[in-house]
């Protein structure tokens, strides 16, 4: 573990500028895209229809980013580092385009595919280039200003959306993104380093990534199951398609996965579970946070809605705030942040309907307090700690976990 203390301005020195503002821009790419979509989406339905289909549009996308995410390694090592992540950049610029000329239901599911498809490979990609670029602690501080492009873009995503909503040009907010992306693919085939292409073709995992997609699929339709034992019986089946996955990975010599990525011996296997678990209950909150908010207590919509969004901004903020801290606060962080996470969500399940607004809101920013303050120096750790040749498959895989216990938080939110 490198020691040397960096600054927020080392991000922009010694050759690095380049790579920081590629890398935030690829960011800004998928955490605009989701809060500009959810905010059309009432527009989209009432003029193309499919009305039916209407949670399917975030499912198929979420499900489609997972599988993106777990191609993003043999990805690289097929195309080579800066083709790969070029790759990524079309891609999600096909459905982004394909998205804006949808004229039927059937048309803007493809498009969500194929976008979600590119989101994941971008992200996945984008993390294995933050431990490649950026040296030690220097690399908290990349992923902190990427939770703040996340925060930025809550704040901003549904203003954007709701403009081209009231002017009845829904499809102005993908028109929006396809310049971004384009300017974003221009960059990363200039500035990303060629690198990380094996001599020796090696076939991609298809097997392993489709039945990985199926898992994910199977718990997001759990979600929306009516009957309560068939969403439990959906739900256990998709976990077991998805662990089946990760067991024939382990065999393979094209890995998607570390190995024993849930091992509880080493270092890697606790950090994985960690980075499933610590998301789950701050997704089932944010889920349904604004509703509590607009029945329990009366607020209105914005009020609710950016309330609602607290835990969000304070896991933002907590990650920029810790994000230079040294090697023992590092570990202090590591242990205190999910301790503190389970407190606050603690405290908002106990205040609900017994205390007021404030308090709610109150644990709402320990809970994201204690996330933010432990994420980032725990995903560096992973980093540092990955077996030798596996830096790159456990840095990429990282967003493919971490998107696992955000699906099964929706699915059990449901």
């Amino acid at each position: 573990m490198n020691t040397k203390q960096y600054t927020w301005a080392d991000l922009f020195r010694e050759g690095r500028a380049v790579y920081t503002i590629s890398l935030t821009l690829a960011v800004s790419l998928h955490a605009m895209d989701a809060f500009i979509v959810s905010t059309v989406m009432p527009s989209v339905v009432r003029e193309i229809g499919g009305a039916q289909f209407y949670t399917w549009v975030v499912m198929l996308y979420m499900t489609a980013s997972i599988v993106g995410a777990a191609s993003g390694a043999p990805a690289r090592l097929i195309l080579g580092t800066r083709r790969g992540y070029v790759a990524a950049g079309l891609v999600f610029l096909a459905g982004t385009v394909l998205a804006s000329l949808a004229t039927n239901m059937g048309i803007l599911l493809t498009a969500r595919v194929v976008q979600g498809l590119g989101a994941g490979l971008i992200i996945s990609q984008n993390t294995a280039l933050i431990s490649e670029l950026f040296p030690g602690n220097l690399r908290t501080r990349m992923i902190a200003m990427n939770g703040m492009v996340w925060a930025t873009a809550a704040v901003f995503g549904p203003t954007v959306g709701g403009l081209f909503d009231q002017l009845g040009m829904w499809r102005g907010a993908f028109w929006f993104a396809i310049p971004i992306i384009l300017g974003f693919t221009v960059v990363a085939a200039r500035v990303i380093p060629e690198g990380g292409r094996e001599a020796t073709r090696r076939r991609f995992p298809v097997g392993r990534v489709a039945i990985l997609g199926a898992g994910v699929l199977v718990v997001a339709v759990s979600g929306i199951v009516d009957e309560l034992p068939m969403r439990i019986l959906a739900l256990v089946a998709g976990l077991a398609i998805i662990w089946s996955s990760f067991r024939s990975d382990r065999k393979a010599d094209n890995k998607i996965f570390p190995s024993k990525p849930f091992s509880f011996v080493g270092a890697i296997g606790p950090a994985y579970w960690v980075f499933v678990l610590i998301v789950v209950a701050p997704v089932c909150v944010g889920t349904f946070m604004p509703l509590t908010y607009r029945v329990v207590y009366g607020l209105s919509p914005l009020a609710s809605g950016y309330l609602g969004a607290s835990l969000a901004l304070a896991w933002s903020l907590s990650g920029v705030l810790t994000a230079g801290a040294n090697i023992v606060w590092q570990r202090v962080f590591i242990v205190l942040g999910p301790t503190l996470a389970g407190l606050g969500i603690l405290g908002i399940g106990v205040s609900v309907g017994t205390l007021g607004w404030q308090a709610v809101t109150a644990f709402q920013l320990v809970a994201g307090l204690g996330v933010g303050m432990s994420m980032s120096h725990l995903m560096n750790w992973t980093m540092t700690m990955a077996a030798p040749g596996e830096e790159s498959i456990t840095a990429g895989s990282i967003h493919t976990i971490r998107s696992l216990g955000i699906a099964i938080a929706a699915a059990s939110a449901g």
